[in-house]
């Protein structure tokens, strides 16, 4: 008999992925499956705190009009950070948003034992990073570029060099590196049922 499919969840766990597809007007993309985006929310933190950085307006804008589609994460890292800053406003932190990620990859989204967590990342950072080896089973990793030839493989965009393109003409040099065609195939398969859900 075979093994159940896999039902994926979708989280964001760094900044680059929304970087990338903001500043190529393109975040629509991550909402063409019909599943919420969890983001941990130092990621969004880092990546709108200074409203002057590349493609912060886009993604608070995104966030605003989509409130029940993006999700953010609420980390006790992120908490205490803030609650440091309120007493320093020059309080900085090294890897704020890694850690918040990790703490949302162990604790941010139940998971039942046909769902996995699918971590979108700008590279494979995550795999070696963010992944501890008691997660490994449960998440699956997928980068920026995974996920945009994934959807225009599953027909709903037409171009991801395009995105490309738009990103580089606003001066985003995004990583092109592919993890999943590595991973176990239920996951790839979970990864493509993903990609090609509508609402």
């Amino acid at each position: 008999m075979p093994d159940a499919a896999w039902i994926a969840k979708l989280l964001v766990t760094d900044t680059g992925p929304l970087i990338t597809l903001a500043v190529a007007d393109s975040l629509a993309c991550l909402l063409y499956p019909a599943v919420p985006v969890h983001i941990p929310d130092a990621v969004l933190y880092e990546a709108t705190v200074k409203s002057g950085s590349l493609g912060a307006e886009n993604i608070v804008l995104w966030m605003q009009e989509h409130p029940d589609a993006v999700r953010p994460i609420v980390t006790q890292t992120y908490v205490n950070f803030q609650t440091l800053r309120s007493h320093n406003p020059l309080h900085r932190e090294r890897d704020l948003g890694e850690r918040a990620a990790l703490e949302a990859i162990r604790y941010g989204i139940p998971l039942a034992s046909e769902e996995r967590a699918v971590l979108l990342t700008e590279d494979d950072r995550a795999a070696t990073v963010l992944v501890l080896p008691d997660d490994r089973q449960r998440l699956i990793t997928m980068t920026t570029f995974d996920f945009l030839t994934g959807l225009e493989l599953a027909g709903r965009i037409q171009s991801a060099e395009a995105i490309y393109r738009l990103a580089a003409d606003a001066g985003r040099n995004a990583a092109r590196i592919a993890v999943l065609q590595a991973q176990h195939e239920r996951a790839q398969q979970a990864v493509d049922h993903l990609l090609r859900q509508k609402s």
